[in-house]
């Protein structure tokens, strides 16, 4: 079993450098909004990047079909408003002043979606529960999300399992999926930042597999 703990400093994370210069940057932010206003402010809240660049053209495919996208399942210890970080090969803690501003699966649906219309620009990219277009040949994508987390390499893991299914329901394919992007900076904005890329090169090969899957 995982063992989690609740943290409210993320400087435990394995690269300290990382950490260091985060903490100074918020005391002296807190700092200035105590002297201006007396007040300290709350809980930092984030989102995954949305700033999304098209895929470069051998990344994007002109096939004709629906892709219906079942909700994104994610573990147990990631269904949480804080960030999750991995120290080590057993401990895992979730920050209490760095959190999600929206529930982390509905992130990672929305931004699938978002990526895969990019890639797919002939495709309709639907949730599921969603009317179809007539006429295309239909590919249900379900999704579990294992990890989605800062590691204590430095950092940003997404890892889990795809299934794609035809519009029957026959199961066409199921893989694992393991991504990993390095942090570009210090603190918990590089962290988010790089699970956004992360996600990003994970639905971009999940595009490719859409388009081999009906030709």
């Amino acid at each position: 079993m995982i063992k989690t703990r609740l943290i409210t400093r993320p400087h435990l994370l394995a690269k300290p450098r990382l950490w260091v210069g985060l903490m100074a940057g918020i005391g002296l932010t807190l700092g200035g909004l105590t002297g201006c206003a007396g007040t300290v402010s709350g809980p930092t809240t984030y989102m995954l990047p949305t700033n999304m660049t098209a895929p470069a053209a051998t990344q994007q495919f002109s096939t004709q079909l629906a892709v219906v996208v079942a909700p994104v399942r994610i573990a147990n210890h990631l269904d949480n408003e804080g960030i999750v970080m991995q120290l080590n090969d057993i401990e895992v803690y979730q920050a209490r002043e760095h959190l999600w501003a929206e529930g982390i699966g509905q992130q990672l649906q929305q931004q699938l979606q978002q990526r895969l219309a990019l890639a797919l620009p002939n495709a309709q990219i639907i949730s599921k529960g969603q009317p179809l277009a007539a006429g295309l040949p239909v590919r249900e994508l379900r999704l579990a999300v294992h990890r989605f987390q800062g590691q204590q390499t430095g950092d940003a893991l997404a890892e889990g399992q795809w299934q794609l299914l035809n519009g029957s329901g026959q199961l066409i394919k199921q893989r694992s999926f393991s991504v990993t992007a390095p942090l570009a900076d210090d603190g918990y904005p590089a962290l988010v930042r790089a699970l956004g890329q992360a996600w990003q090169q994970e639905a971009d090969a999940l595009a490719k597999e859409l388009s081999l899957s009906v030709r």
